[in-house]
């Protein structure tokens, strides 16, 4: 008994063991009880908020079950220590991991509470608005808030640990040019995202063209831009980039021009292109998402076909290949028909004998 008493009050570091068994059990107790907080809100609390009929409680505990974690074992890290024997250095030292640990939970908290918030309240209003500006800001509001979350962090964090920030911001001023000069890339796409939002040349969800990618706009950040391409890939483009370049907007088309040529063979008679262009024209008109107005115009005597321009305007632009693809196949299958024959490529060699007969 007596060598255990000597092993307990031997002093290490101004510390009797017993005083460093004491904080470790502190500290394993808060992580024990962080543990069972944890798996309480996981099993009991989350049973009884989905057995409620509002979704409200299901986020809170989403909010609540890590960071009270992190804050039960910091709780335990403060009662260990208030049994220690710490010099300045050492209780400074301290007190700094405790404020930061406790300012990391609490900017969890409210980087957790914000996106409830833009999750229950903002997002469904965005949703059945029929405008889709606000789909392409509820991102940038999104990564705005916990922007300014983690900076407010930060700042209180660095002046807590001594730092003096306005020195700090000064001295910013001073390395400022060097900044600007690194961050110019950043500022050109900041400012063409604002000019995307001021113009609104597209709008999530529309297709476009623009630096000879095509795509669906999925996302319209303050940096860049996100296509989602007919390939199933994700295209990101810089928005200095989309605010300087063409872009070609097919989502405000409500209709679509096609144009077409058409040769047939030399040995058609007048009579039977009349006929063709005629066959055109209703084959083209009979078809669901077409103008009545076809025109069809003899327009050449072609090195090999006799050429007809075709002129049509597709109205359902959500089906437009489709029905490009019908035109096609009915042309064709209506031309056969009628005995009118298409040309290719062909070339008639003529053989003179030697009195010039051929």
């Amino acid at each position: 008994m007596d060598s255990m008493n000597e092993i307990l009050n031997a002093i290490f570091f101004e510390n009797t063991v017993l005083q460093y068994l004491i904080f470790f059990g502190c500290v394993i107790v808060g992580i024990i009880l962080g543990k069972i907080v944890y798996y309480f809100f996981r099993t009991k609390l989350r049973k009884l908020a989905d057995k409620s009929d509002t979704e409200f409680d299901n986020h809170l505990i989403d909010i609540i079950e890590e960071p009270l974690v992190i804050l039960i074992f910091t709780c335990g890290l403060w009662v260990g220590q208030n049994f220690l024997t710490l010099n300045e250095t050492a209780q400074k030292l301290m007190d700094n991991v405790i404020f930061v640990l406790i300012a990391i939970t609490a900017a969890w908290f409210i980087l957790r509470f914000i996106e409830m918030l833009l999750t229950m309240y903002v997002q469904p209003l965005v949703e059945k608005s029929d405008s889709k500006l606000d789909d392409q800001i509820l991102p940038i509001l999104r990564k705005a808030a916990k922007g300014v979350v983690l900076i407010m962090t930060t700042i209180i964090v660095m002046a807590n640990l001594g730092y003096d920030i306005l020195s700090l911001l000064a001295g910013l001023g001073i390395g400022g040019l060097a900044l600007a000069l690194a961050a110019q890339d950043a500022v050109k796409n900041v400012i063409g995202g604002f000019s995307i939002f001021w113009d609104k040349p597209f709008q999530i969800d529309d297709f476009i063209e623009l630096s000879g990618e095509n795509g669906t706009v999925k996302e319209v950040g303050l940096r860049s831009t996100r296509l989602k391409t007919l390939g199933g890939t994700t295209v990101i483009i810089p928005n200095s980039t989309v605010a300087n370049t063409v872009i070609e907007n097919y989502a405000t088309r409500t209709e679509r021009r096609i144009s077409l040529t058409i040769g047939l063979v030399y040995e058609t008679k007048a009579a039977q292109m009349e006929e063709g262009m005629q066959i055109i024209i209703d084959t083209i008109t009979a078809i669901d998402g077409v103008r009545d107005d076809v025109t069809v115009r003899f327009v050449n005597f072609g090195a090999f076909s006799l050429d007809l321009e075709i002129v049509y305007w597709i109205t359902n632009m959500s089906d437009w290949k489709d029905i490009t693809h019908r035109v096609n196949m009915g042309l064709k299958r209506n031309l056969d028909e009628a005995g009118i024959d298409m040309a290719f490529p062909t070339e008639t060699h003529y053989v003179i004998n030697e009195n010039g007969a051929k």
